[in-house]
C-alpha cells in the first residue's frame, strides 16, 4: 500500500515537471510569436514577412518547403503566393476537397498529400519530392489562404505538429493581413505616384502651352501697338498745335496704360515660372527715382493731383541696386496711388539708412477696407470687385510688386482706411559707394550717330516698317526695307552690306524668321551689327537672339529712345 502511493506520488510530480515544461514552452512560444509579430510590423514587403514567418515556424516545426496559397472568393484555382521552393512558383492549384476543409476550420496532416486533387498539377518530379504535408486555411476580407508546410519524409508530421501549427494561426493570420495592408498601400502609392507624374506633365505642358500662348499673345499685341507708340512719338516731333498735342497726350497715355497691362500679363508669368531675374549695378539712386517719376508728373497734374516727391536726403554717391526692379515697384505703387486717388495728395518719399532704402508712398485716395488688406498681394485680386470696371487694370500690379520686393530681400508693408487714403513702405537693402573724383560724367545719347549712316529694316508689317523708316529718316538716317529674313540674306550677299551700317531685324516672319537669317548672315558677314526688333518679351527670347549672332535686343513697341540707345552702342561697337 505504502509503495503503491509513493508510485502515485512520483507520477503527480512527473505529471507536474511534465506540465511545467509545457508551460515554459508556451512561454517561450509565445515570446517567439510576440517578437515575429513585431518583426512583421517593421518589414517593407510580403518577402521580409515571409521570411520571418519561416524562421519562427521551423524552430518548433520541422518542415522542408513552406508554400502560402491565395485566391479571391471569385477565383477558381488558387495560385501560388509565397514560396520557399522556385518549384512552386506560377502552379495553379484546384480547390479541392481537403482545402475547402482547412478554410473552415480544420488543420489536416496528409500522408500521402500527391494523390489527392490539390497537388494534381505538379509535375512528378516535384510531387517525388512530397511524401508529407500538414496543411491550415486563414480568411481575411480580401482573400482565402492556404498555408502549406511540406516534407520529404513519409510521416515526417506528428500528430503533435498540427496543435503546434493551431497555435501559429493568429501570426499567420496577422502575418498575411499585414502583407495585404501593405501591398493594397504600394498600390495605391504607385497609382498615386502615376496620376501625379500624369498631372505634372500636363501641369508641365499646360504651362509650355501657355509660355507659348503668352509669347504669341505679346507679338500680337505689341505689334499693333509698335505701330500706335511709334507715331505717336513721330507725331509729337511735328505737331505745334496745342489742342492736337493734347489729344495725342491722351492717346499716348491710353497706349502706355494697355503697354503696363500686357506687361503685367507676362511678369506674372516669368514669377511663377521662377524665371525673374535681378541685375544689380552701381547707380545713381535718386537720378533714378526722379526719373521713374518723370513718368507720372503730367498724369497727376491731368487729374488736379499734388504729386510731393522728397528725395533730398539721398546723396549723389553710387548705389548697388537693381534699377529696372527698382522702377518697376516705385512705378507700380505710384501709379496706383494716382489711378485711386481723385483729389489731394501724394507724397512720395525716399532716404537710405542702415543699408537700407525706405520708400514711402501715401496718398489720399479711397482707401482699403482691414478686412481686406491680406488678400491686396494676391494676384487678380482688387480690394472691391467695382474697382475693376472704375478703374481698370488686372489686379497683377501689386502681387508683381511684392514679388519683386522680396527678390531684392526686402519687405513691403500697407496701411489704410476706408475713404481717407493708404501708405505703402517699401524696405529694400543697398550698399553705397563713394565717387572718387574722377569719376567720369555719363555721356549722353546722341539723336544720330555719325559711325551709321545706311540702316536695314527688316520688318514683315507695312506699318511698322513705316513707322521705324520715318523715326529713323527724321534723325538723319538712310532707312532700307524688306519683308523677311531670306530677302535680308540674298540683299546681303550681294555686296550689299557693304553699303549698310547696321541691321534692325524682327524675329517672328513669314518664309524666314529673324533668328535664321542671323545665323545664315553669320556665315558670311561676322562684323556688322543686328539689333533684334521683336515683341516676344520673355528672357529666354532675348538670348536665343544672342546666341543667334545678334549683338542688341529691343523690345516692341519701339520707343524713339530705346531704338536710339540702341544703335548708339552698336555704333561704339564699330568703333571699338
Amino acid at each position: 500500500m505504502e509503495f503503491k502511493a509513493k508510485e502515485e506520488l512520483n507520477e503527480i510530480l512527473l505529471e507536474l515537471k511534465r506540465s511545467q515544461q509545457r508551460e515554459a514552452n508556451l512561454a517561450i512560444e509565445n515570446r517567439a510569436i510576440l517578437d515575429a509579430i513585431s518583426a512583421i510590423t517593421g518589414a517593407q514587403n510580403r518577402h521580409q514577412i515571409f521570411h520571418e514567418l519561416k524562421r519562427i515556424l521551423a524552430l518548433y516545426i520541422d518542415f522542408d518547403d513552406f508554400v502560402v496559397l491565395s485566391k479571391t472568393q471569385s477565383d477558381s484555382e488558387f495560385r501560388t503566393f509565397l514560396t520557399s521552393n522556385s518549384a512552386f512558383v506560377n502552379v495553379n492549384w484546384p480547390v479541392g476537397e481537403k482545402f475547402t476543409r482547412v478554410l473552415n476550420g480544420d488543420r489536416i496532416i496528409l500522408f500521402e498529400p500527391t494523390i489527392l486533387s490539390e497537388f494534381s498539377h505538379l509535375n512528378q518530379f516535384v510531387k517525388d519530392q512530397i511524401n508529407a504535408a500538414i496543411i491550415t486555411g486563414i480568411n481575411t476580407t480580401i482573400s482565402q489562404s492556404v498555408i502549406l508546410l511540406l516534407g520529404q519524409r513519409k510521416g515526417q508530421f506528428p500528430i503533435s505538429s498540427r496543435d503546434t501549427l493551431s497555435r501559429f494561426e493568429p501570426l499567420l493570420e496577422r502575418a498575411l493581413i499585414d502583407i495585404e495592408h501593405k501591398e493594397s498601400l504600394q498600390e495605391l502609392v504607385l497609382i498615386r505616384t502615376e496620376e501625379l507624374k500624369l498631372a505634372r506633365e500636363k501641369a508641365e505642358e499646360a504651362s509650355k502651352a501657355k509660355t507659348q500662348f503668352l509669347a504669341m499673345m505679346s507679338h500680337e499685341l505689341r505689334t499693333p501697338l509698335n505701330s500706335v507708340l511709334g507715331l505717336i512719338d513721330i507725331l509729337e516731333c511735328e505737331l505745334v498745335d496745342r489742342s492736337q498735342l493734347e489729344t495725342l497726350s491722351k492717346i499716348e497715355s491710353s497706349a502706355e496704360l494697355l503697354l503696363v497691362l500686357i506687361n503685367d500679363i507676362l511678369d506674372l508669368t516669368k514669377i511663377e515660372s521662377g524665371k525673374f531675374s535681378t541685375e544689380y549695378q552701381w547707380i545713381k539712386l535718386r537720378e533714378q527715382l526722379k526719373k521713374t517719376l518723370e513718368n507720372y508728373v503730367s498724369q497727376a497734374e491731368k487729374k488736379g493731383l499734388d504729386l510731393k516727391v522728397d528725395f533730398d536726403t539721398i546723396d549723389r554717391d553710387l548705389y548697388w541696386i537693381d534699377p529696372t526692379r527698382l522702377s518697376q515697384i516705385v512705378f507700380n505703387l505710384v501709379g496706383n496711388a494716382i489711378k485711386f486717388t481723385t483729389k489731394g495728395t501724394i507724397s512720395v518719399s525716399a532716404k537710405v539708412q542702415d543699408k537700407r532704402l525706405e520708400i514711402v508712398i501715401i496718398d489720399t485716395g479711397i482707401g482699403i477696407e482691414n478686412g481686406r488688406i491680406p488678400t491686396l498681394f494676391s494676384p487678380f485680386t482688387q480690394a472691391d470687385s467695382s474697382i475693376t470696371r472704375k478703374y481698370g487694370g488686372t489686379g497683377l500690379g501689386l502681387t508683381i510688386t511684392k514679388h519683386l520686393v522680396e527678390l531684392m530681400n526686402g519687405q513691403i508693408h500697407v496701411e489704410s482706411t476706408l475713404g481717407k487714403g493708404s501708405c505703402f513702405t517699401v524696405l529694400i537693402p543697398v550698399n553705397k559707394k563713394k565717387q572718387s573724383s574722377n569719376a567720369k560724367k555719363k555721356t549722353s545719347i546722341p539723336d544720330f550717330s555719325p559711325e551709321i549712316e545706311n540702316v536695314l529694316v527688316v520688318e514683315d508689317t507695312k506699318s511698322n516698317q513705316m513707322v521705324i523708316r520715318l523715326l529713323l529718316e527724321k534723325y538723319g538716317y538712310n532707312v532700307t526695307t524688306l519683308s523677311n529674313g531670306r530677302e535680308a540674306v540674298e540683299y546681303l550677299k550681294n555686296d550689299s552690306f557693304n553699303k549698310i551700317d547696321v541691321v534692325i531685324m524682327d524675329i517672328s516672319m513669314p518664309i524666314m524668321d529673324g533668328l535664321t537669317a542671323t545665323k545664315e548672315l553669320r556665315t558670311f558677314n561676322e562684323t556688322i551689327p543686328v539689333i533684334a526688333l521683336t515683341a516676344h518679351a520673355m528672357e529666354k527670347d532675348k538670348q536665343d537672339c544672342l546666341e543667334a549672332g545678334m549683338n542688341m535686343f529691343v523690345s516692341k513697341p519701339i520707343r524713339r529712345q530705346e531704338i536710339l540707345q540702341a544703335l548708339y552702342e552698336v555704333a561704339k561697337i564699330q568703333i571699338n
